[in-house]
């Protein structure tokens, strides 16, 4: 079955740099096979949710190898989802 997943990682740790965890997760996602956006505030990701579901434990484990405590905001959709593609089309990219 289809599944959006919105992922947030927020490292709660004051002695680690914060964004240098989230940019290691975005990099574990980025060589995941699914489609994926990143947004200022949280990445998207879309595809199986057989396949997504693991890869979410998996980031979500990848955080807290690095902090000692990790706060993840997820919000999921699943079944008949609307796609990325489909909910971004009426809105163009925004320029630099």
């Amino acid at each position: 079955m289809q599944a959006s997943i919105a992922l947030q990682i927020l490292p709660l740790s004051n002695d680690v740099n914060r964004l240098t965890v989230i940019e290691e997760v975005i990099e574990f996602l980025q060589k995941q096979p699914m489609k994926m956006v990143v947004t200022p505030f949280e990445t998207v990701l879309e595809g199986e949710w057989e396949t997504l579901f693991p890869i979410l434990q998996q980031a979500i484990e990848l955080a807290g190898t690095q902090v000692d405590n990790v706060f993840a905001n997820v919000k999921i959709n699943y079944g008949k989802i609307l796609s990325i593609d489909e909910k971004l089309e009426k809105y163009p990219a925004a320029a630099d």
